[in-house]
């Protein structure tokens, strides 16, 4: 019985000592991300009785003029989206651009993961506005941290590199987001 309880001990001990030091290693790791340069929100959705199903998609500039985006769409095996590929020149900030996006019932089954569609784009970002908002020491204290998103937004610059992001509804039978 006392063999059990002192290898008891020993096992809580390690495991005390190691949780310690590990958790004390992963608060010591630091990484910056990038500002947020676009926002995508649904503002409105319903279903008809038809099944079809309309949604209204906000894409606004959270930092600089984007620039060349490309508004796509995807959705799961029950719907089909029937709203055509846009473009989009110029995005600048605090000019939201409102979408319209209409599916169709298709008669097959959600995927996996339920009904859903997908809104997304591609742009060119501002560059000299991700340097100028990752050069705020202020936002960005860290010197080394910094520089590396300072490299990394001058890399994508000269690979005249797009960004993109998205945003998936997923509707239940009423329509509603889940």
């Amino acid at each position: 019985m006392q063999i059990y309880k002192y290898k008891l001990q020993l096992l809580l001990t390690l495991l005390a000592i190691f949780s310690f030091g590990h958790s004390r290693a992963t608060a010591d790791q630091l990484s910056y991300l990038f500002p947020t340069n676009i926002s995508l929100r649904i503002a409105d959705s319903s279903i008809d009785s038809a099944g079809r199903l309309q949604l209204s998609v906000i894409i606004e500039s959270k930092l600089g003029n984007l620039s060349d985006l490309e508004i796509y769409f995807d959705s799961s095996k029950d719907f089909k989206v029937i709203t055509n590929l846009r473009t989009l020149k110029l995005l600048k900030p605090q000019s939201a651009r409102k979408v319209r996006v209409l599916a169709i019932k298709t008669g097959n089954q959600p995927d996996e993961i339920g009904s859903w569609v997908k809104v997304g784009v591609k742009y060119s970002p501002d560059y000299q506005a991700i340097l100028q908002a990752v050069n705020n020491t202020d936002e960005y204290p860290d010197q080394f941290e910094r520089q590396r998103l300072i490299d990394i937004a001058q890399s994508n610059e000269q690979a005249k590199s797009r960004y993109s992001d998205a945003i998936r509804f997923f509707a239940d039978k009423d329509g509603s987001k889940e």
